[in-house]
């Protein structure tokens, strides 16, 4: 009696693996799908930072510029109060803006007039505030016009 009992139980278990195999296929690919995105992630936020340490060095330069050439600081030429503005030419301040917005140009994302930046000075307190502006690439529209607000990275300092 118990040889049939099993003949059952074994015809009856037939197929489970089949499933349980197909379940777990599911879970993993569900996973997988996880941890691509999340590398995804991790991609863009690495991206952004390195973008926003490229325009805190470029901030950096324009302010050793000026710490360099005083006389050039208090004659307002590294003076830019409009986007990719090169400060007064033929003046040494003026050369190094026009540099300084060249190498803008070159390492941040985003077109010559989204890439760009200006400098802005308090002559009685001599405090400078220097806005850099770039547009992410993985904003713009397929026109290539950019849909959003610019990034900007703001420093200020006193020479």
């Amino acid at each position: 009696m118990s040889r049939p009992t099993l003949s059952l139980v074994r015809h009856a278990q037939h197929g489970m693996t089949l499933i349980e195999v197909l379940v777990t296929m599911v879970i993993i690919s569900v996973g997988l799908l996880g941890v691509a995105a999340l590398q995804l992630t991790s991609l863009k936020n690495n991206q952004e930072s390195y973008v926003r340490s490229q325009a805190a060095m470029l901030s950096a330069d324009l302010l050793d510029r000026m710490r360099a050439n005083q006389s050039g600081f208090q004659a307002g030429d590294y003076d830019a109060a409009t986007f990719d503005g090169t400060g007064r030419s033929g003046t040494t301040g003026g050369t190094d803006m026009a540099a300084w917005q060249a190498t803008i140009n070159r390492l941040l994302p985003g077109d010559d007039t989204q890439a760009a930046g200006k400098v802005e000075r308090d002559a009685t307190t001599r405090v400078v505030t220097i806005t850099i502006q770039w547009g992410e690439r993985a904003e713009r529209s397929t026109a290539r016009t950019y849909t959003g607000t610019l990034p900007t990275f703001r420093t200020r300092s006193e020479i």
